[in-house]
């Protein structure tokens, strides 16, 4: 079942986050910080894997040319995700913003919601638009969307995006491990009529 979460003029469904007002007043706060999202936005879902299916071609088929886009990911019992502002597409490419981070509602290290941004000298490499994967960004946060139990999916920091707020190993405290087979996927868009 899909929960409706509204805030403000903020709403986005999400089956991950349901109904859990910690994860979506952080959410809500992190999304609000972007340049082009501000307090009000709406969201709508292009990808949700268990869904739609565990295939790449089929995140980039429903994702690909959409702005300003959030994936929100669930291994467990934990929960994080990225954000970008430049749509995804299938070129193979890195693609450069400053305004990309990854974020984490909850995670390994026990930390507080946090965000890590893309390094200044990494916007070149903030996101990888390659057919071959699902959402990834820079080497930090890469998600295989390939057969549902295969541990090919990575969740570090420390590379193009900054190491977490507190002393933690960057390569666990997202997902409680480096390499991870996630649990469900979710892609979500900016309203277009904003």
């Amino acid at each position: 079942m899909i929960h409706v979460f509204s805030f403000s003029e903020f709403s986005i469904n999400s089956t991950i986050l349901q109904r859990n007002q910690y994860y979506l007043r952080h959410l809500h706060r992190f999304l609000a910080s972007a340049p082009e999202v501000g307090e009000d936005s709406s969201w709508f879902l292009c990808y949700n894997a268990t869904s739609h299916g565990w295939g790449a071609k089929t995140f980039h088929d429903r994702c690909d040319g959409k702005k300003n886009t959030v994936t929100i990911i669930q291994k467990d019992q934990y929960v994080f995700g990225g954000y970008t502002d430049i749509p995804w597409e299938s070129s193979g490419n890195y693609a450069e913003t400053p305004n990309a981070f990854i974020f984490s509602l909850n995670n390994f290290g026990g930390l507080a919601p946090f965000v890590s941004k893309v390094k200044p000298q990494y916007t070149e490499l903030a996101i990888q638009r390659h057919s071959f994967y699902g959402p990834k960004f820079g080497q930090d946060l890469i998600i295989y969307l390939g057969a549902g139990n295969i541990h090919l999916s990575k969740a570090g920091l420390g590379m193009a995006y900054a190491d977490p707020p507190a002393k933690q190993d960057p390569l666990t405290v997202l997902a409680g491990t480096k390499y991870f087979s996630p649990n469900e996927v979710e892609v979500f868009y900016l309203d277009p009529s904003r």
